[in-house]
């Protein structure tokens, strides 16, 4: 286990493999990064439009999208440019929106919560000035992260509820998943099944997309204090960080639990992700300034 560190990382937050990449915001001094090479790049927008960059997530359209918490807005940005930063544009939602989380959808459509608005957007990043749409529902309520199936199934957390959010891919219909923990994060496994980070109490919780009623199990263990960012592993095991604990975790089929690292290489973790090299886990430690990478190999 490692830990890059830079003087400009300022509370690291989303990361994401990208272009070939590692991409992340920081969230600390309103701008988007990467690691090339071992080293780490920070890019701002010239006219300051970046404000709290949050999640960061690869579009469909080559360029790396991020939610702009504090500005109301999306931005892009073209990894491929040789000045990235020259490439930033910034795409307008509405006022007190407060877009969170982000993903890219088999519809071709960036998918965003919306919190401040109790909504869910998306837009068509080919034309993402005149393709805005906005779900909003009785059902959503202060939308946080957000996941997309490969069916195009919407996922979300009510962060006011700690409720499950789903918006039907087919008909458009909005409703929602009692849980019996507050979730925070999502991911998928190969298998199909959905996984949730939780606290109250900690743990993992898992459920078949299809059927979530029918098949919610929660997974706990009592070193786990506040799990935050998940992923699933190219090595069958499912990866959280716990950002009060400072830890990575990884949770086994067996539903085996190993804990790893400790400060300063682990310390207020965030988020995790697979690198390029799916082998090799990628997370942002939001308290101690810093990106770690760390060797997932079965």
């Amino acid at each position: 286990m490692t830990a890059l560190r830079h003087p400009g990382l300022n509370a690291p937050s989303g990361i994401i493999a990208a272009d070939g990449d590692v991409w992340f915001t920081n969230i600390g001094d309103d701008r988007v990064g990467r690691i090339r090479d071992g080293a780490v790049q920070l890019f701002a927008s010239k006219s300051g439009a970046i404000r709290l960059p949050a999640n960061i997530f690869p579009g469909p359209d080559g360029r790396v999208w991020f939610t702009s918490l504090g500005s109301d807005a999306l931005g892009a940005i073209d990894p491929s440019a040789a000045d990235p930063a020259a490439t930033i544009r910034m795409y307008a939602l509405p006022d007190g929106s407060r877009p969170v989380a982000l993903k890219s959808g088999p519809d071709g459509r960036m998918w965003f919560s919306l919190r401040g608005i109790d909504a869910i957007g998306s837009l068509d990043p080919r034309a993402p000035s005149s393709s805005l749409n906005i779900v909003n529902d009785p059902a959503i309520n202060a939308p946080a992260a957000l996941f997309v199936t490969p069916d195009g199934t919407v996922w979300w957390i009510n962060s006011d509820e700690g409720t499950l959010g789903r918006l039907d891919a087919v008909t458009g219909a909005v409703s929602t998943v009692a849980v019996p923990a507050r979730p925070r994060a999502w991911a998928q496994t190969p298998d199909g099944l959905l996984w949730v980070t939780t606290r109250e109490p900690a743990g993992l919780l898992s459920f078949d997309p299809r059927g979530p009623a029918a098949t919610l199990r929660q997974a706990t263990d009592p070193r786990l204090r506040e799990p935050d960012g998940v992923c699933a592993g190219e090595d069958g095991r499912v990866w959280c960080v716990d950002t009060a604990a400072n830890a990575v975790v990884g949770h086994r089929p067996d539903g085996s639990w190993e804990f790893l690292g400790a400060p300063p290489e682990v310390d207020g973790p965030f988020d995790i992700k697979p690198g390029p090299d799916p082998t090799v886990m990628w997370f942002t430690n939001k308290t101690g300034n810093s990106i770690g990478a760390l060797s997932a190999k079965p």
